[in-house]
């Protein structure tokens, strides 16, 4: 009799599982990850879209030279080899792409990497939104990707310490913002938020915060990029921008932040 009863319970938990487990929704809380498709390696390509400030638009010390299947999207569309500066950047100096693209492929993780990094100089985050001082150059991207055809495995932002002092509720909303208006116009596979609240001896605890809880939602595709926070001022050239030593450490921090993403 026990044997039975425990065969229907199966029986009967089998039946419920294949119902939706008797739930009265769909509903996925925030930090629920989002079904991606597995991962192999190495990838044919890796496209990024690059969104924020100076250290992501070119603003840094050393510039790099071509490096073997390291590419950029150029201002007219077309797919050529990267170097320092890449055609979209805001400077003219250097930047943490060239080193990551080199990284990723050293790694195994992808056999070509292109980069679009369009970032301002010195940008807040309510630059990138409707009307925004760098709204139209985000516009102007978006136009040309859309005529292109071109989606993005990830879209990096980097950006935040043109904000310190904002409250953290205002940032993550701006932010927000940006991410639905990026998101509803380029196929976006994953967004990499960057934590970046450190430049000119301030540093901005609230930002941080916000950037971290913008990254840790993997139901959302949006992902913890690296923390320019963390690097002393013996990896800067003028207590923000980076040196070699720090184009390179961000590189390998980005490049982590890839690899739990593709996970």
């Amino acid at each position: 009799m026990k044997i039975i009863k425990c065969m229907l319970a199966i029986f009967l938990g089998l039946v419920m599982a294949s119902c939706g487990g008797g739930s009265s929704g769909s509903y996925s809380s925030p930090s629920d990850p989002v079904s991606l498709p597995v991962v192999t390696y190495p990838l044919p390509e890796l496209r990024f879209l690059v969104i924020g400030q100076s250290i992501s638009s070119n603003c840094n010390e050393y510039k790099y030279g071509p490096v073997d299947n390291v590419f950029q999207i150029g201002s007219n569309g077309s797919v050529k080899a990267a170097a320092d500066p890449f055609e979209w950047a805001d400077c003219d100096r250097g930047s943490m792409w060239m080193p990551l693209g080199k990284k990723l492929i050293d790694a195994g993780i992808a056999r070509k990497v292109i980069f679009m990094p369009i970032g301002v100089s010195g940008s807040k985050v309510e630059d990138w939104q409707v009307n925004g001082a760098a709204f139209k150059k985000l516009n102007a991207a978006i136009s040309l990707i859309q005529g292109k055809g071109i989606d993005f495995d990830f879209a990096i932002w980097h950006q935040g310490s043109s904000n310190i002092g904002m409250e953290k509720n205002v940032y993550m909303t701006r932010l927000g913002s940006v991410i639905d208006y990026v998101n509803e116009r380029v196929k976006i596979n994953r967004w990499l938020i960057g934590v970046h609240s450190r430049c000119f001896g301030g540093y901005d605890r609230n930002i941080e915060s916000a950037q971290l809880e913008m990254g840790n939602m993997p139901r959302l595709k949006r992902f913890i990029g690296a923390n320019n926070n963390l690097l002393g001022d013996e990896y800067r050239i003028d207590s923000c921008h980076l040196k070699k030593n720090g184009q390179d450490e961000m590189a390998g921090m980005w490049l982590e932040s890839v690899k739990l993403a593709l996970k």
